[in-house]
């Protein structure tokens, strides 16, 4: 019974935010979590965000996060920890397998949208029996403009990339915000000439010469 009371609790703290608007933008990591006294358990790793990419796992229980000991935090705020400004730095102490092990990540611009069971039942034609590339497929339609999408989940937890027999109840994308890549154009030294006919020419030998017709011939010295 305790089991299935934390499961449950779980589900609305992970979905509560989403399902309340249709989209909810914050700069975080690319993880589905359980909260409780102990820590934050890592629940699901959306594919490639910066969670994968520092090699978090589910089953990882982060304790810690930029110093604040998550054992002191209240569990529905310990998430606020996580989350923060795009860009961002946090640093993680994370237990797995017994051993703490320190890991440092970027937050970025996260947005998580529902995917209404009805615009999935009408684009397919069907409740049910849906695969995880219909579903990514139909969210890379959906996502805004300036997103590209992370991965797809449902009643909060990551799908699979292979996951098959799908149906279309509580489905949310994961994208992330495209970013620019500033170019640095290399200096540009204008240089301004005098007048050419203020120019002093010289030949090969160093002798100086005057200009032949309309053309420089010569070295200006």
């Amino acid at each position: 019974m305790k089991k299935a009371f934390k499961f449950l609790f779980v589900v609305v703290i992970l979905i509560s935010g989403a399902i309340a608007t249709e989209t909810e933008k914050f700069g975080g990591l690319g993880i589905s979590v359980w909260t409780s006294k102990n820590g934050v358990e890592v629940a699901g790793v959306i594919p490639n965000s910066p969670a994968e990419n520092i090699g978090l796992q589910a089953g990882d229980l982060i304790v810690s996060a930029n110093g604040t000991e998550f054992s002191s935090v209240e569990p529905s705020l310990q998430v606020n920890y996580l989350r923060g400004e795009a860009g961002s730095t946090v640093n993680l102490v994370v237990e797995r397998g017994g051993e703490k092990i320190t890991l440092s990540v970027k937050r970025v611009d996260i947005s998580v949208q529902n995917l209404e069971a009805n615009v999935i039942s009408m684009w397919y034609g069907k409740n049910s029996g849906l695969s995880a590339e219909e579903i990514s497929h139909l969210a890379n339609q959906k996502i805004d403009e300036g997103y590209d999408l992370l991965g797809v989940m449902q009643y909060g937890m990551p799908i699979a990339r292979n996951a098959e027999n799908l149906n279309v109840e509580a489905v949310q994308h994961v994208s992330v915000k495209k970013t620019v890549e500033k170019i640095k154009l290399p200096d540009v030294k204008v240089v301004v000439l005098n007048d050419q006919k203020k120019l002093s020419l010289v030949n090969a030998k160093g002798i100086h010469v005057k200009k032949q017709n309309s053309l420089l011939l010569y070295r200006a010295k």
